[in-house]
């Protein structure tokens, strides 16, 4: 009793700015159901309430916790006025006070995480040193001036990424999280290892490039991703490193101020510094040091110079450290006769987005290597880049020209265009038409092994066309997209009409045509939040109704909030009032207070009392 009206005195005394800080730190669950200051003390002293104010506390806030619950004075008064602004200590006579229901939590998660609260609240030196580990390092004895390469790779693995979720959206566990077997596809479609496709797709969601949609259990590309590939290499860096700084793990935060700029030690502190911490922390604080190496925003654990500078908030200098660092645009590509492409560097984004349509990564780097193929032509095609406009972009920028086979491989994908033509039906024959402009082919795809689940049809009258020399259709009960991945995976080549429809349009001049934007990422925009909201709706709600009722009786507010904690409890108090020089002492049963008077059970004499609250000088537990 005495722990809730301590804490419900000081919320009394907040402000309403004060009041809006301590609920959006501790989130109460039952906020529709707090009306006053009495109510939000009791919800901010349940054992999980206060379990999920104490975890995240330093040491010295935990050991500062302890020593003022048997020394208040012993504890400076800015370490107890930011205690005090989480809820954690209440206020007792004119003074700040312990309370009892915090003091005992503090001592038993210090217990269940092997820490002797009697040792911790002696002098710590190895706290005072915690996080410290990184700060002996001489300035400059760490060279982080590689961290480009890193940099430059994981801006190529970003935008390969997203032009691969784009196509094909990742799958999301019930948890959120990115499913394995997206991530796998994801690795194999970009020619990435898992781990780091992992924490690309880990930078590319903290910079807002991609969005869960919840709903679907997808993952996608989002409405800024068009934008973030439209400007150059360096750009893209500098937005996915701000991003990523400005979501670093809190305590992660707090540790790098100690560690002399060496991420790595400060996570390695964090557990001593950050005592009880739950795992689950700790684990995304380890994670974010993996996520920032392979960025080069460190680089062996210590921050690179660019990242110093934007962690310092001077976007500037960070810009001119990325432009003196890193190469510029490559004049073009190197095309090899056995088909792969050696990219020397960052090229134009409008060109590499066109490259990347047509040819599939192998290697990712500051120098890249990608492959043209027969299916990667196709799925070029799919996206709008015809024969003719690969053809157009290579006479452009390749440094070594057309090789032979090459020219080959364009002419004879020309020519088949239109072989295949895949789009949705809306009849009886099926859902989807497949219309083929050559009877051997048809006769194949019809006794084809592995098209046998996709149950193709040819109605009679196609024999008709088939004699005729006109194009012959057959027929899937599956859907278009169905039957265009399985013929794909069978190593046919289908086209889409919406696709011919496009290199139809686009010949001869397809290049000039083509649009980054519309092109390279079909974009779903699912119109992400752009900011967090402090607190909720009912939480604004509950800091009104707390602080108008804190100011409901002025001048009565302690005995006030005893009669209102003794209703809630349905305990009887000892009131003793004051009349006419004579004072009295009741047992009584709190009913209500309002109107500056209280109503109450007496239970000695069986009888209902009403008294006016100012005549009351004590309140005291029966």
């Amino acid at each position: 009793m005495s722990g809730t009206l301590a804490l419900a005195s000081t919320i009394a005394e907040m402000d309403r700015d004060t009041l809006r800080t301590l609920v959006a730190r501790r989130r109460p669950q039952a906020a529709g159901t707090i009306a006053d200051p009495i109510g939000l003390a009791a919800e901010l002293l349940r054992a999980d309430s206060i379990a999920r104010a104490i975890l995240p506390l330093e040491r010295e806030c935990l050991r500062a916790l302890l020593i003022f619950a048997a020394h208040p004075g012993a504890v400076d008064s800015d370490t107890v006025g930011r205690l005090t602004a989480l809820g954690l200590v209440g206020f007792e006579a004119d003074a700040p006070a312990p309370l009892a229901e915090v003091t005992s939590a503090v001592t038993e998660a210090l217990t269940a995480a092997g820490i002797d609260p009697a040792a911790l609240t002696e002098t710590d030196a190895a706290a005072a040193a915690s996080g410290t580990s990184g700060a002996d390092r001489a300035p400059g004895s760490h060279d982080t001036s590689t961290w480009y390469s890193p940099a430059l790779t994981a801006v190529g693995q970003a935008a390969e990424s997203l032009r691969v979720l784009a196509l094909r959206p990742g799958k999301l566990n019930r948890n959120g999280t990115v499913a394995v077997a997206s991530l796998r596809f994801l690795a194999d479609a970009t020619s990435i290892d898992v781990d780091s496709v992992s924490r690309i797709v880990t930078a590319l969601g903290h910079a807002g490039l991609t969005s869960p949609r919840s709903d679907e259990q997808l993952l996608v590309v989002s409405a800024s991703a068009a934008d973030w590939l439209a400007h150059d290499n360096r750009d893209r860096w500098l937005a996915l490193a701000a991003a990523t700084l400005a979501a670093m793990p809190g305590a992660l935060r707090t540790t790098l101020a100690a560690s002399g700029g060496d991420l790595a030690a400060a996570a390695s502190a964090i557990p001593h510094r950050f005592p009880l911490l739950p795992a689950a922390e700790l684990t995304a604080a380890t994670s974010f040091v993996a996520v920032a190496e392979q960025l080069g925003l460190t680089v062996g654990g210590v921050l690179s110079p660019p990242a110093e500078r934007l962690l310092a908030d001077d976007h500037t200098a960070a810009g001119e450290l990325v432009a003196r660092d890193t190469p510029e645009v490559a004049p073009g590509v190197y095309v090899q006769p056995d088909l792969s492409v050696v990219v020397p560097g960052p090229l134009d984004p409008a060109d590499e987005a066109k490259l990347g349509a047509i040819s599939r990564p192998e290697q990712i780097g500051v120098a890249a290597t990608r492959r043209i193929s027969e299916a990667s032509l196709a799925e070029g095609l799919e996206q709008g880049i015809t024969p003719d406009a690969a053809r157009a972009l290579f006479e452009r920028i390749s440094l070594t020209g057309i090789p032979q086979p090459l020219e080959y491989l364009l002419a004879t994908r020309a020519e088949r265009i239109g072989d295949l033509l895949v789009d949705e039906h809306d009849g009886d024959a099926g859902r989807t038409r497949i219309t083929v402009s050559r009877p051997e082919l048809a006769e194949t795809l019809l006794v084809d092994r592995s098209l046998q689940h996709l149950q193709l049809t040819r109605p009679a009258s196609t024999a008709e066309d088939a004699a005729a020399g006109t194009p012959i259709r057959l027929y899937s009960r599956l859907r278009a997209d169905h039957v265009v991945s399985a013929l794909t995976d069978a190593r046919y080549q289908p086209t889409t009409a919406a696709a011919l429809s496009g290199a139809t349009r686009g010949a001869p001049g397809a290049s000039s045509a083509y649009s980054l934007d519309t092109a390279a990422i079909p974009v779903v925009d699912v119109s992400p939040a752009t900011g967090a909201t402090p607190i909720t709706d009912a939480h604004v709600a509950l800091v009104e109704r707390v602080y108008l009722a804190a100011r409901a009786e002025p001048g009565t507010g302690e005995f006030t909030r005893r009669l209102e904690l003794a209703m809630r409890d349905r305990s009887p108090v000892l009131v003793t009032a004051e009349a006419r020089g004579q004072e009295r002492t009741f047992r009584l049963l709190p009913v209500s207070v309002a109107n500056g008077r209280l109503r109450a059970t007496d239970q000695d004499a069986g009888v209902e009392r009403t008294l006016p609250v100012n005549t009351i000088t004590a309140v005291e537990p029966s």
